[in-house]
């Protein structure tokens, strides 16, 4: 039997969605299980005006307002003038996935990401696939799989989108999972590997990008710790009874950060 040994690679290519909008104090000074304001005032008129050129809002009768500074600190004092918010996001390293062959049928890879914010709401992360329509659909679910060889069209299933357990079969295949503190849904493993070389974690839960959807990696309702919090994405691909056409596999993924 011959047997054609596949060189599998996995580029990761980063773009950070960058949003700082107004926010207010950094309590909530009312809620409840429908709404929460941030910040409240004391005045004797305020209106929100709009036309088809301009909206405003403005606030009358309140006092102690305006921006003070001293070689410490920064205020931003009053209802209108409010607390801007910062974001920030590491650059994650590009993954390499180890080769497959007649006695390698998995491989493992995983970058990390660093998230700042001083959000009181928090922030949202999410993870999709950019694809190539010169590659092909092999799951069957109507959408190009993310792991492909452009040159040849080949490509590796995308795992169910739902979360399980890996476990492939009679297949080759490709999914991602994830670990951190603001990480939920994909089980409690803290490492991308089972504790063998290159084999899936067996407790973490495991799915595929199918296509350009996006997908939940991380998020929080509060603001992360002064150093950020990591956030670990794994990929893996396995290869059982059918073998992957020889070449090299890529696919770009896209993280996207928002403050909620």
């Amino acid at each position: 039997m011959k047997f054609r040994k596949g060189i599998f690679k996995f580029n990761l290519i980063l773009f950070l969605l960058l949003i700082c909008f107004s926010a207010t104090a950094s309590a909530f000074v009312t809620t409840s299980t429908n709404y929460r304001l941030q910040s409240d005032t004391v005045n004797v008129s305020g209106l929100l005006s709009t036309s088809t050129n301009y909206r405003i809002e403005d606030t009358a009768g309140e006092v102690g307002t305006g921006v003070s500074t001293s070689a410490v600190y920064k205020t931003l004092a009053g209802y209108q003038q409010m607390q801007e918010v910062s974001l920030s996001i590491s650059s994650g390293e590009d993954i390499v996935m180890p080769t497959l062959g007649l006695m390698q049928s998995t491989g493992v890879g995983s970058t990390t990401w660093t998230i700042i914010t001083d959000n009181p709401a928090g922030y949202s992360a999410t993870v999709y696939a950019t694809v190539s329509n010169a590659c092909s659909d092999r799951d069957g679910e109507g959408a190009i799989d993310a792991l492909c060889d452009v040159e040849t069209g080949e490509s590796f299933a995308d795992i169910p989108v739902a979360k399980h357990l890996w476990n492939v079969s009679n297949e080759y295949a490709f999914g991602w999972s994830a670990y951190g503190d603001n990480v939920t849904g994909h089980g409690t493993d803290t490492d991308c590997l089972a504790g063998v070389d290159n084999v899936p974690s067996g407790s973490l839960l495991w799915q595929g990008f199918h296509s350009t959807t996006p997908y939940q990696i991380a998020s929080s309702t509060a603001r992360t710790a002064v150093e950020g919090t990591v956030v670990t994405m794994c990929v893996a691909t396995e290869q059982d009874t059918v073998w992957a056409p020889s070449g090299s596999y890529y696919a770009t993924t896209t993280i996207t950060v928002l403050a909620l």
